[in-house]
């Protein structure tokens, strides 16, 4: 098993499902039982944050206006927080081999329209699903799958995921792909 938990999936340049062209997704779940993640470059005009606690009926303390990121063509309407891990309640999804957690919880939506929580966090909406051996066969490209349209995987890397948006990227991580993939082949092919 292909294991992307804790790492970031990176749709290749012939992605074919246009849902997941040309985007970055933070695994913060890969076990047998599937995998889920969400979307982290596809920032929404709308619904804004402001939008989503009215309503939610959350209350906002002023000036607390977070960018919201589709998340991923599943359960759309859903909003989920992308976090780091110094603040967590009990529904928080994470584990030891993930750097960053993921909460489904509207009591984490409540506390950060207050203006706390976690230092760094992802409005998200939706979110990106597989079932059991589903992305290992898209990984793979088992057929009639094409190996240009196979998932590429980066290491994470917290500056990129909360550090100022940038709309490269993408290729900023195809480009990372590329890199590693070819060390890796210059590795083992010419070991000194």
């Amino acid at each position: 098993m292909n294991d992307t938990q804790g790492k970031l999936l990176v749709a290749p340049p012939g992605m074919p499902d246009w849902r997941f062209q040309k985007t970055v997704v933070y695994m913060w779940r890969h076990d047998v039982a599937g995998a889920a993640g969400v979307i982290i470059n596809k920032k929404c005009n709308h619904p804004d944050f402001k939008h989503i606690c009215n309503e939610g009926s959350v209350p906002r303390k002023e000036g607390v206006n977070l960018p919201v990121y589709y998340g991923g063509p599943v359960m759309n309407n859903i909003v989920g927080i992308l976090h780091s891990k110094d603040f967590m309640i009990g529904s928080t999804n994470s584990d030891d081999k993930q750097p960053l957690a993921f909460t489904l919880d509207k009591k984490m939506l409540d506390i950060i329209a207050q203006g706390g929580g976690p230092k760094d966090k992802m409005i998200t909406l939706g979110l990106a699903n597989w079932e059991a051996n589903q992305l290992e066969e898209e990984m793979e490209a088992i057929p009639p799958r094409k190996a240009t349209g196979s998932w590429l995987v980066v290491p994470f890397d917290h500056e990129l995921v909360f550090g100022p948006k940038r709309e490269d990227m993408w290729e900023m991580c195809v480009s990372r792909a590329v890199k590693s993939k070819t060390e890796e082949l210059t590795d083992k092919y010419f070991k000194s």
